[in-house]
């Protein structure tokens, strides 16, 4: 039997908010008179903001300088919970694709767009769900039987229960003054934890400032 465990870190947008700037912690910056648009996906999912982006690429883990990607806002106003939801936008004569990993209830994430193609100032022509796939289940880190704790570059986790648990994972984001950063969702691997058994893994792109997703193991 296997545990699908999670904390929802839940954002809360106005549409008031929708032309707030998104200033990465990592050194990047986003051209705020560049931006466009609030557009529907369909299914309460939104796009509240595209615009130029600056900074690292993230969404293939490699961290590369990058310049004036397309980038968007995304926010999902409804209860329910996304493993994955690949969209495309048409703006002016270009389509643009975009992929976002663990799009739970009510978060709302910076996503910068497939390929880090740049971005011309047009009108959004058309928004479009390309595929999505839920959860089962609303995930959640089981904090009576994980206990979770991690600083820049490293992750703790015990196991508090009584019973060895085996391909234990941790899945996490990274944030900026926005919200999540990324459509990249990380993963931490475990492997077995003994009854009382604390282990720390080396995890390249977390920080003090990301937020833990989603945690599974099997018993």
């Amino acid at each position: 039997m296997k545990k699908h465990l999670i904390c929802v870190i839940s954002f809360f947008l106005a549409a008031g908010l929708c032309l707030t700037s998104c200033a990465q912690k990592t050194d990047s910056k986003a051209d705020s008179s560049d931006a466009v648009g609030f557009f529907e996906l369909g299914d309460d999912l939104y796009i509240t903001k595209v615009f130029s982006y600056s900074g690292p690429y993230v969404e293939n883990g490699s961290n590369e300088p990058c310049e004036n990607v397309c980038a968007i806002h995304l926010f999902n106003n409804s209860k329910t919970a996304y493993q994955r939801i690949r969209f495309m936008l048409e703006i002016g004569e270009t389509a643009y694709f975009f992929s976002a990993s663990t799009v739970l209830p009510d978060a709302e994430m910076t996503v910068l767009c497939e390929d880090a193609a740049a971005f011309s100032r047009v009108d959004v022509i058309s928004a479009e769900v390309l595929s999505a796939a839920r959860f089962d289940t609303l995930p959640s880190v089981h904090t009576e039987s994980l206990l979770i704790t991690y600083t820049d570059g490293f992750i703790n986790v015990r196991n508090l229960t009584d019973t060895p648990l085996k391909n234990a994972y941790v899945y996490y984001k990274s944030t900026d003054d926005f919200g999540l950063f990324g459509g990249i969702t990380y993963r931490a691997a475990f492997d077995t934890l003994q009854p009382g058994e604390t282990k720390q893994v080396r995890a390249t792109h977390v920080r003090a400032t990301s937020t833990v997703m989603f945690a599974d193991y099997e018993l």
